[in-house]
């Protein structure tokens, strides 16, 4: 079954919106050490990927209105659901 979507960037939201729900279960399943080390690791893959998109913007190029970076603009937004829902299942377990 294909799927259509609008861009990559809007796939790569649908993708994060749908396994997010197996994301936090799986997370919750871990121990305390073990979802600060999934938090982490999830905390630099997104300053990476938002470090590509920061030197962009320093380079006078504009990556929100550029086809061309719409993965890039994807995968952004899918490591920053990934980093938050560690981030959460952390806050939670914490409170």
């Amino acid at each position: 079954m294909a799927l259509e979507f609008e861009s990559l960037q809007f796939a790569a939201m649908e993708l994060g919106e749908d396994i997010s729900p197996h994301d936090q279960t799986g997370l919750k399943a871990l121990s305390t050490g073990h979802l600060r080390e999934q938090r982490d690791a999830r905390e630099e893959l997104y300053d990476y990927v938002d470090g590509l998109w920061e030197k962009l913007k320093a380079d006078g190029v504009d990556p929100a209105i550029r086809d061309e970076y719409q993965g890039l603009a994807g995968l952004r937004d899918l490591a920053g659901l990934l980093r938050d829902n560690a981030e959460d299942v952390l806050a939670a377990r914490e409170d």
